[in-house]
């Protein structure tokens, strides 16, 4: 019989497949634990860690990472949508105006119509009653 005198400190773990507890230095413990790779119990069963901590921590800002890229993308987005929206409005807004300065030099702003009168208003109701202007602040017909 043979003695060994052993200096360091182990970490004592069942096997995972036998049930047998055995002894494992703790930095080859650690090592594994953070960088995966294997260890053979002393009935030679392969075992190894299912996950590492390195790995939990990977995916864990991975996942943080994603939902920053996806609020990113988002506030793009909306950003986008808003920008669009005011130019819309300022078109709106321009061809309002120019309907109005059309209406005040007495030509009529109705598509390919161009007749000029005295009257645009009374024309515009008597020739083309469907047609309107809508205010793109407001949303409601504007005033000719």
């Amino acid at each position: 019989m043979s003695t060994l005198t052993y200096t360091g400190t182990l970490d004592i773990l069942n096997c995972g497949v036998c049930q047998i507890p055995h002894a494992i230095p703790t930095e080859l413990r650690n090592d594994r634990y953070e960088n995966g790779g294997n260890w053979w119990c002393p009935n030679g069963h392969k075992l190894h860690f299912i996950t590492t901590e390195a790995e939990r921590l990977r995916k864990r800002v991975d996942a943080q990472r994603e939902r920053a890229e996806w609020a990113e993308t988002r506030a793009l987005s909306y950003r986008d949508q808003a920008t669009a929206a005011e130019r819309s409005a300022r078109a709106y807004k321009g061809h309002l105006t120019r309907a109005r300065n059309k209406i005040a030099n007495g030509v009529c702003p109705v598509g390919n119509c161009r007749r000029h009168f005295d009257n645009v208003q009374a024309h515009i109701k008597s020739e083309h009653p469907d047609w309107h202007l809508t205010d793109p602040e407001t949303g409601k017909d504007a005033d000719l």
